[in-house]
């Protein structure tokens, strides 16, 4: 088979691409993070059944060109997410994190790989360098399955990017060092490669990334361009800036991604939506290819017992370490340093420049360089599963990931669904609104609303939406479908009996295009259509809060008000239902949140207030 594919690389490149997408999608549906599948189906491809072997079929000097730039690709769709507002208090964590974290895991893994590993020195010290990043292609999937508090999920994200560059910078500098023949590093050309890596780096992003902004916000491209253009931009700011000094491409690309992220573009949501798209096929391409490339007698040889020492003090004692130390005088408290101190999941870059760096100290004859790759796979492999199955009930023990979160995302941000937003955050319920109409998502923000500027169907949201504390959905748009698509969407995220949608119109609902089973449930129990709310909103009606008595009960309450008013939620103390077709009326000593027209003045007029 390898000889199949060597003679028909086309092929080799088909079988490639269906296997990413195969093991996305089992992860996908398994709610794993795809890195795990990803491999998986690399080693049994490539070590185990000898089918691919990526170096004989591409040959070194397109492969390894080709995974930096894959590498730059995801680093830069990265930074694209990255917004300073975000950053607030965690700041200086985010900055020690990835200082004196990197330091820490820097030289605690390399003394590890030294006395347990059996590594070289130099090596030790390039392997510890390697595994300082974490995995930004790892630590999305978890934040969307954990979802813990915004604070935590936001310092998590900021390290997952940034480390990598740092990560990068520090392998450089040991692996010139290595290349240079000097078994100690001196001060001056440790100053000049970190000077380097640092100005040409950061100068080549801004100056790629602010001319792209330029032409952006004055739109000098047409539409259709906007995508390429940005393409091959960051493609040749990237190959420019790694020609100049070794992988300072990572930190052009990084700095490239962020400033666009901030530079307020009209035309970000298309660009991003077209990154995304590439970004989960390099990643699956690159997870596919180099744990395809590994030498299976390597791979076993260090499958012992020291591999498994490695992993184990990197987890539960370097990781811990270094959060600990770089949390010092911050606000984060005790449980949420404990959860990050279990989350650093190995990934993509630490993959891709081991295999690099270790092709090229190979050719230069240095003894157990091949080792690198599979050591550092190791670590990946070990550090996704632990945290894969750590985080969340970690998270929910420490009290910093919700087992019952409150919350409401709200589909719709037109003044109807702000009217509910805001009674929901007057009664104390976190909620989200999110809207692809700019003009809806402005006037949210200048109420005070926390809002999302796109579609929930996305790839994007799955990445920016910060859902800690939001536990259901309420789609009030006055389009059926993306209602259903929605509620769909998110019941594997909250559940099928957390997403509420408004009653389909009822010619959809009679040619049975909408069914129970292709959507979610359907809210309050009165079979309500966008229709009939806007109707009731366009004439006066307001969110009221009203506490039910045995005396003023939801009978009473409905007799009282009649047509005009139409019940949404349900409020016990802090616990909030949504009122849905086939519950059960709410008891005496709730608070009932309904859509209400004018209440009728002889009957129980001092009960409601408005919320």
């Amino acid at each position: 088979m390898t000889a199949f594919f060597t003679a028909h690389p086309a092929l080799a490149i088909a079988a490639v691409i269906a296997l990413g997408a195969s093991a996305q999608w089992l992860a996908w549906r398994l709610r794993l993070p795809a890195i795990l599948p990803l491999l998986t189906a690399g080693f049994v491809a490539g070590p185990v059944l000898g089918w691919l072997r990526p170096g004989l079929v591409f040959g070194d000097p397109l492969l390894f060109p080709a995974v930096s730039l894959a590498v730059g690709l995801v680093l830069f769709e990265g930074g694209l997410t990255l917004r300073f507002s975000e950053l607030g208090e965690t700041r200086r964590v985010v900055l020690a994190l990835v200082t004196v974290g990197a330091a820490v895991t820097w030289l605690g893994s390399a003394a590890v790989a030294y006395v347990v590993g059996a590594l070289p020195g130099p090596l030790a010290l390039l392997f510890g360098s390697l595994v300082i990043v974490t995995g930004p292609t790892v630590i999305g999937p978890l934040l969307r399955i954990v979802r813990p508090s915004a604070r935590v999920a936001n310092v998590l994200k900021w390290e997952g990017i940034v480390i990598d560059v740092v990560g990068a910078m520090v392998a450089v500098l040991v692996f010139e060092t290595l290349l240079l023949g000097r078994a100690e590093v001196e001060t001056g050309q440790t100053v000049l490669l970190v000077a380097r890596f640092l100005l040409v780096g950061a100068a080549i992003g801004v100056l790629a990334g602010g001319t792209l902004a330029w032409m952006l916000k004055r739109r000098a491209l047409p539409d259709y361009l906007v995508n390429v253009v940005t393409l091959a931009a960051l493609f040749a700011a990237f190959s420019l800036s790694n020609l100049i000094t070794d992988e300072s491409g990572l930190l052009a690309a990084v700095v490239m991604g962020v400033l666009l992220a901030n530079a307020g573009l009209p035309n970000l949501e298309a660009l991003l939506s077209f990154k995304e798209d590439l970004s989960v096929l390099f990643v699956s391409m690159l997870f596919i290819v180099l744990s395809a490339n590994l030498e299976l007698s390597t791979l076993l040889a260090e499958l012992t017992w020291r591999g498994l020492v490695l992993v184990l003090v990197l987890v539960l004692v370097l990781r811990p370490a270094g959060v600990f130390l770089s949390a010092l005088g911050s606000p984060l408290s005790w449980r949420e340093k404990l959860f990050l101190s279990g989350i650093a999941p190995r990934g993509i870059v630490a993959a891709a420049v081991s295999s690099i760096f270790a092709a090229k100290l190979a050719g230069a004859g240095f003894e157990r360089a091949s080792a690198l790759p599979a050591l550092v796979f190791l670590m990946i492999v070990g550090t996704v599963l632990i945290a894969s199955l750590s985080a969340r009930p970690l998270g929910v023990r420490l009290g910093v990931a919700d087992p019952d979160p409150q919350g409401v995302l709200i589909l719709g941000a037109h003044p109807l669904a702000r009217a509910v937003a805001r009674a929901l955050l007057d009664a104390e319920v976190p909620v989200l609104v999110a809207d692809t109409n700019w003009a809806h998502v402005t006037a949210a923000r200048v109420e005070g609303l926390p809002a999302f500027y796109g579609s929930l169907l996305s790839d994007r949201s799955d990445d920016e939406l910060r859902l800690s504390g939001i536990g259901r959905l309420l789609a009030l748009t006055s389009n059926d479908e993306a209602n259903a698509l929605t509620a769909l969407k998110y019941a594997r995220e909250f559940g099928s009996a957390n997403v509420y949608q408004l009653a389909p119109g009822r010619s959809l609902h009679e040619r049975g295009r909408l069914g129970g089973e292709s959507r979610g449930r359907v809210l309050s129990a009165d079979d309500v259509t966008f229709r009939r709310l806007q109707a009731l909103f366009d004439a006066g009606a307001s969110i009221k809060r009203t506490e039910l008595t045995e005396q003023f009960g939801l009978d009473a309450y409905r007799e009282r008000y009649g047509s005009g008013c139409v019940p949404l939620f349900v409020q016990e103390g802090k616990r909030l239902e949504v009122l849905a077709e086939g519950d059960p009326p709410p008891e005496p000593g709730s608070a009932l949140l309904a859509l209400v027209l004018e209440p009728r003045p002889d009957v129980g007029a001092d009960n409601d207030a408005t919320a």
